[in-house]
């Protein structure tokens, strides 16, 4: 048995247990998105379990087994699609026109239905075939719409996973648990195979056999251990979920209002309330607060604060909140009190909830990074005393 059969039964076996999870979804968070997600993965170990029967010399011994595997790839490129459409889209739901995505599949189905159901049709070595030429073909198309359709689909997906970062900044104060790093590694990944794919047509590149099953088993355990560890995107209630969609396809049109939703004597009573419960209660210390948590404490609609945010004070929810947040920094990093912190325990007191984002927010909001402010901070003081012993 070689090593690349090995890897690929290894590989072929993650990626159904992959589908399993994915499908039962044991933590219940994203539970239609992983339904979708579980699709994807099945159809990738129903393709893989085509190579190890080949690898092993099984064609021929398994060829309806081979037959019903074939059918996954049409099901590939839309079941990732739809998955990252659910991912990302607040209370999304299936619908009609949806089923459009499988026309393709559907077709290749209806091909493939005679290997599958009549006794006397053998795909491989059978009597019942169709002409070569016809075979060809079918062979040819399957072959080259199968790649074109996943690269279409990858442009789809990853165009809408771009604006899920857009969009989680109207409603996250903290985007790094749900901006779906590891589904932008998945496409990065399945690019990466289609631009061998292309690669191998066209300028003759070729991988040895068993540094592409190797490649195939570490991407399929990364993406395991991240879709273990997932949380859920919109935990929200359905009234709140439909509100937060409405905000962003309004902000996504990027039209703007035809009339102010209140007066500015209102504009400025839920501007200094805002200012109250941000800078009196500190709600910014709280890591996950969310637009519709900062909403229910100042008893307006998700709506009106989004409004407000965006409108009138020019700041997206993420920018709003994470200014406070690196203001408090800033005063933790200049006290004596506080002299005991590292970078992280800063931005922990400060609000943020890890240190790449504390990092990337405070260096885009100050022109500097954290340690360079400090730096800087303990060079004034020594000037300051310095000044002052001279006096």
């Amino acid at each position: 048995m070689s090593a690349e059969l090995i890897l690929h039964i290894i590989t072929c076996n993650c990626f159904f247990l992959m589908a399993f999870v994915g499908w039962f979804n044991p933590g219940r968070v994203n539970v239609v998105a992983n339904r979708w997600l579980g699709l994807f993965f099945a159809s990738v170990g129903c393709m893989v379990c085509n190579v190890v029967l080949y690898d092993a010399g099984l064609d021929r011994a398994y060829p309806r087994i081979i037959g019903f595997n074939e059918l996954s790839r049409f099901a590939l490129a839309p079941a990732m699609y739809l998955s990252i459409v659910q991912f990302t889209t607040p209370g999304s739901k299936f619908k009609g026109s949806d089923y459009l995505h499988f026309i393709p599949f559907t077709i290749f189905f209806l091909y493939m239905v005679p290997a599958l159901y009549f006794p006397d049709y053998q795909l491989i070595g059978g009597h019942f075939s169709l002409p070569p030429k016809v075979n060809f073909v079918i062979g040819f198309l399957v072959r080259w719409g199968v790649n074109a359709q996943l690269l279409v689909y990858w442009v789809l997906a990853f165009n809408t996973l771009r604006r899920h970062r857009k969009h989680i900044q109207l409603i996250a104060s903290d985007t790094v648990p749900v901006n779906l790093n590891w589904l932008k590694y998945l496409l990065l990944s399945i690019g990466g195979m289609l631009a061998l794919f292309f690669a191998s047509i066209l300028f003759n590149i070729h991988l040895t056999p068993a540094g592409i099953a190797f490649g195939h088993l570490l991407g399929g355990l990364a993406i395991f251990y991240y879709s273990l560890a997932q949380k859920e995107i919109f935990p929200f209630e359905v009234s709140e979920l439909k509100a937060i969609n409405e905000v962003i396809v309004e902000v996504d049109a990027q039209v703007k209002p035809i009339k102010q939703r209140f007066a500015d004597e209102q504009t400025q009573q839920m501007r200094a309330k805002l200012e109250s419960l941000m800078t009196g209660e500190k709600l910014y210390l709280d890591n996950e607060l969310s637009l519709p948590q900062l909403a229910e404490a100042m008893a307006v609609s998700v709506h009106d604060l989004s409004f407000l945010l965006n409108e009138k004070i020019g700041l997206n929810f993420f920018q709003f909140v994470n200014a406070y947040r690196v203001e408090e920094a800033k005063q933790i990093m200049l006290s004596d009190k506080y002299k005991h912190l590292n970078i992280l325990g800063i931005a922990y007191s400060a609000g943020f909830s890890s240190k790449t984002t504390f990092n990337t927010v405070f260096k885009t909001q100050v022109g500097m990074a954290p340690s360079e402010f400090m730096r800087r901070g303990k060079v004034d003081e020594r000037v300051l005393a310095g000044a002052e012993h001279q006096h």
